[in-house]
């Protein structure tokens, strides 16, 4: 009699394992760690560093914070463009991201390009456990391209917070302090 309950038993759970399979969404979306960013990997703008923080990061951390921050900077360019957030979700926090969802309309995109030549990063603050930053690009130089193919240079003092967030570091907060030209 057990045995006829036991297999009555598993049925059951065979029955449920199956539904459950059956009702299960597929994703087919690329993990993060597998995808191409093409914005990124074209950008390469001049980056200088200088280190004002009490805690020193090791040069490990400096190298990835300069590919990344590079990084930050075209998914920014893009978005002067294109003010579509979601190709660059993977650049921002959270909070930065639903900001820039919440306010996005939908339209044209601007016939004005922004590219970033160069940087000079100060680290105000590095985090004891290496996850936030706080930077002040001094210097950040940037090329305006205009439909009828002039070109101004513009340069910028910028604050901004970094955090560490899966496997990069991405924009938490920016402000555009002074524009020197």
């Amino acid at each position: 009699m057990t045995r006829w309950i036991f297999l009555g038993f598993l049925l059951i759970v065979g029955v449920l394992l199956v539904s459950m399979a059956r009702v299960q969404k597929k994703n087919d979306e690329i993990p993060y760690f597998l995808r191409y960013d093409s914005l990124a990997a074209n950008a390469n703008p001049r980056i200088e560093l200088k280190v004002e923080s009490s805690i020193d990061p090791s040069e490990e951390q400096l190298e990835k914070l300069v590919t990344d921050y590079a990084a930050i900077w075209a998914h920014l360019n893009r978005l002067f463009q294109d003010p579509d957030p979601k190709p660059s979700k993977e650049r921002l926090t959270e909070r930065f991201y639903l900001h820039l969802a919440n306010n996005y309309v939908d339209g044209p995109s601007s016939s004005i390009k922004r590219k970033d030549l160069s940087h000079f990063i100060q680290i105000k603050t590095w985090s004891k456990d290496g996850l936030s930053c706080n930077i002040l690009d001094q210097n950040a130089e940037f090329s305006f391209e205009f439909p009828d193919g002039t070109i101004q240079k513009t340069n910028y003092s910028i604050a901004v917070s970094l955090l560490f967030q899966g496997d990069n570091w991405r924009l938490d907060a920016i402000r555009f302090i002074e524009e020197k030209n």
